[in-house]
C-alpha cells in the first residue's frame, strides 16, 4: 500500500461525481460504463502516479531480468453505497491490479483478500498465531488517497457497506509489454 501524497483536485473530484451518472450495475455495487477512465484528461496526473507505482511494483516485487514494463489496460470507477458490497472476484487477463480510493473511511472500509483453493489438512488450532502465510483470508483497512496493488489472480472482495458515505474507488488492470520467458528454454513470449 502507498498513498497519493496529496488531496484530490477539484477537477478530479468533480469528474468522479459526474461519472456516477454514467454507471452500470455490478454484482453488489455499480461501476462506470467507461472502462478506460484513466485515458480521460481529468485523470492525467492520477494516471502518471499509477504508472510510476506500476514501475515500482515491477522493479521491486517482480524483478524481471528482461527489459519489461507494466502498462495499464482497463480502468474504471466503483461506487459502493450503504448496504452494497463488492463480490468476491479476481481479474483474469491481467498481471497486477490496483485500487485507488477516492472516498473511503478507514474505520469501516477494508479490502479482503482470500487464498484460492481447498486445503485438505490444516495445521490451524485455536492457539494459532495467524499471519499472511497461514491465513485463508486477510484484510487491509483503506482510507481516501490509498493505493493497493496485488497480483490479479488474487481473490478479493469488499463486505457490505455499513456507514452512509459512498465508497468510491478507481480500479485498474495491467499487462506486460516486452519479452518474458526464455528463447532457449522455448518459453519466450514477446508482448
Amino acid at each position: 500500500m502507498t498513498e497519493l501524497g496529496r488531496g484530490f483536485t477539484k477537477q478530479e473530484l468533480n469528474f468522479v461525481k459526474e461519472q456516477k451518472k454514467h454507471c452500470v450495475k455490478n454484482a453488489g455495487n455499480t461501476h462506470t460504463k467507461d472502462s478506460y477512465i484513466l485515458n480521460r484528461k481529468e485523470f492525467k496526473n492520477i494516471k502518471k502516479f499509477l504508472n510510476t507505482h506500476c514501475k515500482n511494483y515491477l522493479d521491486t516485487v517482480i524483478c524481471p531480468k528482461n527489459n519489461l514494463e507494466l502498462y495499464i489496460t482497463q480502468s474504471w470507477l466503483n461506487y459502493t453505497e450503504a448496504n452494497e458490497f463488492h463480490h468476491k472476484h479476481n481479474h483474469p487477463k491481467s498481471v497486477i491490479s490496483g485500487v485507488l480510493y477516492f472516498d473511503s473511511d478507514i474505520k469501516n472500509d477494508k479490502i479482503i483478500f482470500s487464498k484460492p483453493g481447498y486445503q485438505q489438512i490444516k495445521a490451524i488450532t485455536d492457539n494459532t498465531k495467524f499471519n499472511l502465510w497461514n491465513s485463508d483470508t486477510w484484510f487491509f483497512s483503506v482510507k481516501t488517497g490509498v493505493l493497493v496493488m496485488f497480483p490479479s489472480s488474487t481473490d478479493h472482495q469488499v463486505d457490505t457497506k455499513k456507514d452512509k458515505n459512498t465508497r468510491i474507488s478507481l480500479a485498474f488492470n495491467t499487462c506486460y509489454k516486452g519479452t518474458i520467458g526464455s528463447n532457449t528454454g522455448l518459453t519466450e513470449l514477446i508482448l
